[in-house]
């Protein structure tokens, strides 16, 4: 009687053990690239704000949310705990540069705002034409 060897049907299962393993990762590693792409899209279904915008009729503008993105350039802690102030100087591709005034209300505040990081915000314009955060994402 002849035996059958057994290390041919081992290296077989091994395998394909390793080839399904293989194609685990690869579609991992794909759900996590998009993941982190669409990640990168802060609010992206809201249009950006033009300084000219807030400036010329911001009043007008009350009610409506935006998004900023932009750098902190001034940062300012508001008395009997209203939150927080600060000026950003948006960076949105073909649109003038300037600094625009937002107020980040208590319970908003729950990352580090720091001078000279980017940021983006979701923002609601109030009835004084002052841009307030509802979000915010850390660039």
């Amino acid at each position: 009687m002849s035996r059958r060897s057994k290390s041919n049907s081992n290296k077989k299962n091994q395998l394909t053990t390793y080839a399904i393993a293989f194609v685990l990762t690869i579609i991992i590693l794909a759900a996590g690239k998009a993941y982190l792409s669409s990640q990168a899209k802060h609010f992206a279904s809201l249009n950006d704000i033009s300084i000219a915008d807030i400036q010329e009729n911001g009043t007008s503008l009350s009610g409506n949310k935006y998004r900023i993105k932009g750098e902190i350039s001034e940062r300012m802690i508001l008395s009997n705990q209203r939150g927080l102030l600060v000026s950003i100087i948006s960076d949105v591709e073909g649109k003038e540069l300037g600094t625009i005034p937002v107020h980040i209300p208590p319970g908003i505040d729950r990352i580090n705002i720091e001078r000279g990081h980017s940021y983006t915000f979701k923002i609601e314009v109030n009835r004084e034409g002052l841009p307030v955060a509802m979000d915010i994402q850390a660039e």
